[in-house]
Parts: structure tokens; sequence; C-alpha cells
């Protein structure tokens, strides 16, 4: 098996053509450099160099082997640049999940850092249910998500990104559209449409539940949906009421009236989740770059 150093010995020798000044070079002496190119020649099998007392030239076999050499020498430095930079998490891909929530908001700002410090990384966005995400993320076939949920799980850890205030979406026709100040318990006869409640989280629903039951009344949840679209979409249909998040309200659609309560409203957040002994640079990067902006 041949070695980097004794290419790196056989590359000085070439280019010196003097052992003493290729030893010089090399910071070593020159009998063990004589010695390693020989013991060189003899696994491979053939001469690389012309030598006596007073001349050194390369044979035909050895300026091949140079050339070869040279190629070798920068393609280990190359592997060696890649390696430090992967060990770093510089290059590489990311696989990242996300729910309808993140992507109205934060999830476009906090990719846009994260690319301006780490162009070599690659980006894999896919959108998914909250559910989706953390199995997903545990199963190791995305390595971060972005969800409207805190998450109960001992494998996951998260930290929150964003917090704004729930707010209510009516449509123009209702009654209370016109009203100027809304009150929680003003729409307590009215039909909720909401996002649906997931396993293992605590999110809006549980929170718009509990705005109401603090209110002294049980919502009538007539209809559920995971898209934020197809929530507001009912709603201008006059299908019912929702409460989502404030900068929710800035989609556009007709029909629709958003308005804040005189009440403190819950508040909605969105959550960057990993493993919790997550091993990878480029993750973790991705995680303690948001940590420190939090």
């Amino acid at each position: 098996m041949i070695t980097f150093k004794e290419i790196k010995y056989f590359i000085a020798v070439s280019e010196e053509l003097n052992f003493r000044k290729a030893a010089k070079k090399l910071n070593i002496s020159q009998p063990p450099l004589s010695q390693q190119i020989k013991l060189l020649e003899e696994k491979i099998g053939f001469k690389l160099l012309n030598r006596d007392k007073s001349h050194v030239s390369l044979t035909l076999a050895g300026n091949k082997f140079l050339r070869d050499s040279y190629d070798i020498t920068s393609k280990i430095k190359r592997s060696i640049l890649i390696g430090k930079k992967i060990s770093r998490g510089e290059i590489g891909t990311l696989r990242i999940g996300f729910s309808t929530l993140a992507s109205f908001y934060i999830l476009p700002d906090v990719i846009s850092k994260f690319y301006k410090s780490y162009k070599g990384v690659e980006l894999q966005l896919k959108e998914m249910r909250t559910e989706n995400i953390i199995k997903e993320i545990l199963d190791k076939k995305i390595d971060l998500g972005f969800a409207g949920k805190r998450i109960i799980n001992k494998d996951i850890k998260s930290i929150s990104l964003y917090k704004e205030k729930i707010i209510l979406a009516i449509n123009k026709n209702n009654p209370l559209s016109k009203k100027k100040n809304i009150s929680i318990s003003d729409i307590k006869n009215e039909n909720f449409i909401l996002f649906p409640k997931s396993k293992g989280t605590v999110g809006l629903y549980d929170k718009i539940i509990e705005f109401c039951k603090k209110a002294n009344f049980e919502p009538n949840v007539i209809q559920e949906a995971y898209e934020l679209e197809v929530i507001l979409g009912l709603v201008s249909g006059g299908m019912g009421i929702a409460l989502i998040p404030e900068n929710s309200g800035k989609l556009y659609l007709k029909n629709i009236i958003f308005k804040k309560f005189k009440e403190n409203s819950p508040i909605s957040e969105i959550y960057l989740l990993i493993r919790t002994n997550e091993e990878d640079s480029i993750v973790k990067n991705f995680f303690n770059l948001n940590k420190i902006n939090v």
C-alpha cells in the first residue's frame, strides 16, 4: 500500500532533482528520504528516478507517475477541505418540514438569514402537518421542523421563534363585524372553524378552547381544517368565524373582516424543532443561529 507520505517525498525529489535539497525542503535527513523512494519503487515495481552521484532525473514512467501524484495530492487536499466544511456544517443538505402557519411569516426570514451564512447548504423544504413533522423528525426523514404548537416529547427539543396575538376573522355580513370593540363573550353563539388538535402538542386549538372557557362558554366547533386558506375560505363563505394568528390577517380574502379582542387574547407561537440528541453540524448550526436571534 502506497502512503501519502511516500507520494509527498517523491514529488519533492522530482521537483528538486536533488536528494539533499529535497530533504531540506521536507525538513528530514537525506538517508531516510533515499530509503523511502527506494521502498516506493519496490512497491510499485518500476524505477521512478535515474540517479548517480552527481545527477538525478525522472524516468519516462516516473514522469507519468509524477503527473498522477499531483492529481492524487490535489484530490486528497480537496477531500480534506470538503471534509472540514462538512464537519463545520458549511456544506450538505438540510431537510426542513414546516406547517402552514410558519410559512406566512417566520420561515422566509429564518431561511434567508441561514442562507446568507451557509450558502453551501442545500435547503429542501416540505410543507406538512405538525404530527407528520414530529414523526419525520423522529424517523430522520427530515432534519428539523417549524410548527405552531409546543411539542411534548422528550426526544424533541424546541425554541419559540415568534409570538403574536390571536384575532377574530369574521364575515363582513355578520352583524358583529360592525361592532367597534369585540369581546370573546360576543361570539359565544357563533359557529367556530378551528385548526384541529394534534396529539402530544399544545397549540392554537387548546388555547382557543381555554380562551372561550374563561368567558364561560364552550365554542360550537362545526368544522376543523389544517390549512389557513381553507379556514378563511369557509369564513368568507359565511359558514362561521375563526380565531387566527394576527399576521395571518394579512391574507386578502373577500368578505372577511379582522378584529382584535378587548381582552388579552391567547398567543400563537412558532417553534423550531430538532431531535434532542442531534449530532449533525448543519442542523446544530441552524438551531444555534436561531437560538442566538431569539
